[in-house]
Formats: C-alpha cells, sequence, structure tokens
C-alpha cells in the first residue's frame, strides 16, 4: 500500500514541475507616446477647424443700398463664424495675421466687384477704423497664458456719390496664420 502513495506523490511533483516550466513569466515594456507640436488652433462659433485650413472665416456683410450713399458704410465678420478666434498651447507666444487684397484687389485697394463695376472698400481691426489691415501687412498678436485670442476684422465702404448699377458686389480675401 505504500507504493501506491508513493507513486502519487511523485506523479503530483512531476505535474508541478512540468507546469512550473510552462508557467514562466516574461516582462516587457510598451512604449506610448504623443507629439503636441508647438502650434495654434483657430476657432470660431463653428468650432474648432483644421489649425492648417481656414476655409470660412465669416461674411463681411455691407447690407443693401440704394444707388448712392452720403456716409461710410461699415461692416463686422457675422454669422456663426464671427466668433473668430485662436488659441495656441504654451510654447507659441504670439502669431500674426495677414489678409491680402482679395479677389479684385488692385494691389493697394481691395474691391467688390460685379463682373463689371468696383466699389472699393478697407479692413480694419477697430470699429473705429484706426488700425487698418493693409493688403498683406503681418498684424501681430499676443498669446495670453492659453487664452484665447479675438481676431477682430471690420470693413468699411466710403461714401459714394455715384450712382452704381444694381447688382451684387462681391469678393473673396485669403487670411494667413502664422506662427
Amino acid at each position: 500500500m505504500a507504493a501506491p502513495v508513493q507513486l502519487s506523490v511523485l506523479l503530483a511533483a512531476s505535474a508541478l514541475w512540468v507546469t512550473g516550466a510552462q508557467a514562466a513569466m516574461l516582462n516587457g515594456q510598451i512604449q506610448a507616446r504623443l507629439v503636441i507640436m508647438a502650434s495654434c488652433q483657430v476657432s470660431s462659433g463653428a468650432g474648432a477647424a483644421d489649425e492648417n485650413r481656414l476655409d470660412h472665416l465669416g461674411t463681411l456683410s455691407f447690407g443693401s443700398r440704394g444707388p448712392t450713399w452720403d456716409t461710410p458704410v461699415e461692416a463686422l465678420l457675422e454669422g456663426n463664424e464671427s466668433n473668430l478666434k485662436v488659441i495656441c498651447n504654451p510654447a507659441v507666444r504670439g502669431f500674426s495675421v495677414s489678409i491680402d487684397g482679395g479677389n479684385h484687389g488692385n494691389g493697394t485697394t481691395r474691391q467688390l466687384s460685379n463682373g463689371r463695376k468696383m466699389i472699393p472698400y478697407r479692413l480694419y481691426l477697430d470699429a473705429a477704423g484706426s488700425n487698418s489691415y493693409s493688403i498683406g501687412q503681418q498684424h501681430n498678436f499676443v498669446v495670453a497664458s492659453g487664452g484665447q485670442v479675438p481676431i477682430p476684422v471690420y470693413g468699411m465702404v466710403m461714401a459714394n456719390p455715384e450712382a452704381l448699377p444694381a447688382g451684387i458686389y462681391r469678393d473673396t480675401l485669403r487670411v494667413t496664420l502664422d506662427w
């Protein structure tokens, strides 16, 4: 009777030895990584935009007028897009914004066009019209500790005593953000 007990103990010990060999442990590492680039992101009332594309930032609407007007006509970006803001990570301390001459500009003046007739207009950083967005000129903005920086754009069409043909006068401007 002693032999069956020894055999059971021997089989149990063998099973532990085989199991121990199969239950070896292997340790390794997985590297996780995320790169945050020194960059800025444009946002508007419609939400964040791709920082490399500034498709539709708003509409500068001068409204509807008769053929002449005696005082300057002012406009501010309208619609959800009018809340144009830039937010940058702390590595970026400032950025610049420039606006080109538009599709109908002549190098010194931006112009609305109905296809035949042109109406000159100007862009400003302030409602008073004292700080202009000259064509292609960079305007610097300071980034304060991760806060959103608003980008104001005001437009002005000067008084027009000449009767203009009816129609829709348009222009498209390209905005460049550089940091």
